[in-house]
C-alpha cells in the first residue's frame, strides 16, 4: 500500500503541484512584456496585413520583415479580443500547463513515475525564464514532442514519419521549428553511430529531417522562411535574452545541476548508447549558447535525466488509463481554475488613467518619443501614435535599433539624434538618464507626470 502510494501517487501529485504553482505564477504582463507585441501583430494580421508582406509599425521603423510566428500571435490576438488581458493570461497559463503535462509524458516514456516527476519539476524550475506569454512556449512543447519521439527511436528504430507533419504544422507558431530539425539531424548520427541498424534504414530515418526542411516552403512564407530566421539572428546583438547565460541565476544553476547528474550517472555506466550521448552534447550546447536556449536545453534535458534516475527505483508500467485520466483532469481543472486567477489579475499592470486619457487623446499619427523598455504597451494600447522605440527588432534597419540604443544610453550624438527625430511629445521614465536629461539639458517641458511617467513636450523656439 505505502509503495503503491510512493510509486504511483505521489509523482501524480506533485505534478497536480506543480500545475497549481503554475497557475498561481500567473501575473498581468508588465509594460515592457513582449506578449504587447504580439498581440499588436496578432491584430494588425486580424485587420489585413498580409503575411507574405506585412506592413510597420509607423514612420520609425523601415525595414522589410517576415513573421516567424504570425498564427501564433493571431491566436492571442483573438483571445484578446474575446477576452481582454484576461484572456491572455488564461491561454498563457493553459499552454505553459501543457507543457508541463507534455514534459513529464515525456519523462515517462523512459522512466517510472517517481523520476519521471523530478525530473519534470527541474527542467520546469530551469526553464522559468522562458516561460511567459510568448509564442515560444509552443515550440518547448515541440521540442519536448521531438526530443522524446527521436530517443523512442533510437530505441525501436521506428521512423516515425509524423514528425514531419509536426514540423510543417511548426513554423508558423514560432522561428525555432529548425531545432526540431536539427535534433532529428543529431539523433540519426547518433542511431548511424550505435551500429545497430544497416545504412539502408539509417538512410530512411534521415529522409525525416530532409522531409521536414524542405516542407518549410509549403507554409504561407515559402521559402522566405529561411529568411526570417537569419532576420532574427542579426538583431540578436540588440537583444538581452540572446546575451550569455548567467549561471548564478536559479534557473541556470537548477540546469547545471541537470547537467552535472547526467554527467556523474554517464561516467559509472559501462556504457552510454550514441543517440543519447548526440542528443544530451545538443542539449548541452543549447545551455552554453545564450540565456534564450537555455529552456530549450532544459526541456530536451528532462527525459535524459529522467533515464538516469531510472536506475535509482524500480522500472513501473508505461501510461496506464487511470494515470492518464488524472493528468487530463488536473490539467482541465487548472485550466478552469485560471479563469478566475486572469480576471483578477488582469489590471496589476495598466498604465495610470491619466496617462491612457493623455494618449487615448492624441491624434493619429502623433510621433511619441519613448523609452525602449515600455514601447510594448504603448504599441499595443495605443494603435494610433507613432513611437520611436518598441521591441520588435525585425520591423527595424541596423540603423534605426543603432539609434535606439544611442538614445537610450545617452551616446555621444544622442541629442542631434532626438532632433532629427522632430517628434510630438516625448514619454519618459522621469528618473531614468533620458528623462532626466530630455528635461535638464534639453529643455523639454514636463506637461504630466507621477513617479513612473512624464509626459514632455518639445521646448518652442
Amino acid at each position: 500500500m505505502i509503495e503503491a502510494l510512493v510509486r504511483r501517487w505521489l509523482p501524480i501529485t506533485a505534478i497536480g503541484l506543480l500545475l497549481a504553482g503554475l497557475v498561481r505564477a500567473q501575473r498581468a504582463p508588465g509594460f515592457g512584456a513582449d506578449v504587447y507585441l504580439h498581440l499588436r501583430v496578432g491584430a494588425e494580421f486580424l485587420g489585413g496585413w498580409s503575411i507574405a508582406e506585412p506592413g510597420h509599425f509607423g514612420s520609425f521603423d523601415s525595414q522589410a520583415w517576415y513573421p516567424t510566428q504570425w498564427l501564433t500571435q493571431v491566436g492571442m490576438a483573438w483571445a484578446e479580443q474575446a477576452g481582454g488581458l484576461s484572456g491572455v493570461i488564461w491561454l498563457t497559463g493553459t499552454v505553459i500547463c501543457v507543457l508541463a503535462v507534455t514534459v513529464y509524458l515525456g519523462c515517462r516514456t523512459v522512466a517510472a513515475p517517481l523520476p519521471a516527476a523530478l525530473a519534470t519539476i527541474v527542467a520546469i524550475m530551469a526553464a522559468t525564464p522562458g516561460l511567459s506569454g510568448r509564442p515560444q512556449v509552443l515550440s518547448y512543447i515541440l521540442i519536448s514532442v521531438v526530443t522524446t519521439a527521436w530517443l523512442a527511436t533510437a530505441r525501436d528504430g521506428r521512423a516515425r514519419w509524423w514528425l514531419v507533419v509536426v514540423n510543417c504544422v511548426w513554423v508558423p507558431l514560432h522561428g525555432m521549428w529548425m531545432i526540431g530539425i536539427l535534433i532529428g539531424l543529431v539523433a540519426t548520427i547518433g542511431i548511424a553511430l550505435e551500429g545497430q541498424h544497416d545504412r539502408r534504414h539509417v538512410l530512411k530515418l534521415a529522409l525525416i529531417p530532409l522531409l521536414s526542411t524542405l516542407v518549410t516552403i509549403l507554409t504561407p512564407l515559402g521559402v522566405h522562411v529561411f529568411e526570417s530566421v537569419a532576420v532574427v539572428g542579426d538583431r540578436a546583438q540588440f537583444l538581452d535574452e540572446w546575451g550569455p547565460p548567467d549561471f548564478t541565476t536559479p534557473p541556470a544553476a537548477i540546469l547545471a545541476v541537470m547537467i552535472a547528474v547526467i554527467l556523474m550517472a554517464a561516467l559509472r555506466r559501462d556504457r552510454v548508447d550514441w543517440p543519447t550521448i548526440m542528443l544530451f552534447g545538443l542539449a548541452l550546447a543549447w545551455s552554453i549558447y545564450t540565456l534564450r536556449t537555455t529552456v530549450v536545453a532544459a526541456v530536451m534535458l528532462a527525459p535524459i535525466l529522467a533515464g538516469t534516475l531510472q536506475r535509482f527505483v524500480p522500472r513501473g508500467p508505461s501510461v496506464r488509463r487511470a494515470e492518464g485520466a488524472a493528468l487530463g483532469a488536473m490539467l482541465v481543472v487548472a485550466s478552469c481554475v485560471l479563469v478566475p486567477v486572469a480576471n483578477a489579475r488582469a489590471d496589476d499592470k495598466e498604465a495610470p488613467a491619466w496617462l491612457d486619457g493623455r494618449l487615448d487623446a492624441m491624434r493619429p499619427g502623433t510621433t511619441v518619443l519613448n523609452e525602449f523598455n515600455e514601447g510594448a504597451y504603448f504599441l499595443w494600447r495605443h494603435p494610433q501614435l507613432d513611437l520611436v522605440m518598441h521591441g520588435y527588432a525585425d520591423a527595424f534597419s541596423d540603423d534605426e535599433m543603432d539609434r535606439n540604443v544611442e538614445i537610450s544610453v545617452l551616446a555621444p550624438g544622442w541629442d542631434r539624434e532626438v532632433a532629427e527625430l522632430d517628434v510630438d511629445v516625448a514619454l519618459v521614465d522621469p528618473d531614468s538618464p533620458l528623462g532626466y536629461a530630455m528635461t535638464n539639458d534639453l529643455g523639454w517641458t514636463e506637461v504630466e507626470a507621477d513617479e513612473d511617467f512624464a509626459l514632455l513636450s518639445p521646448p518652442t523656439g
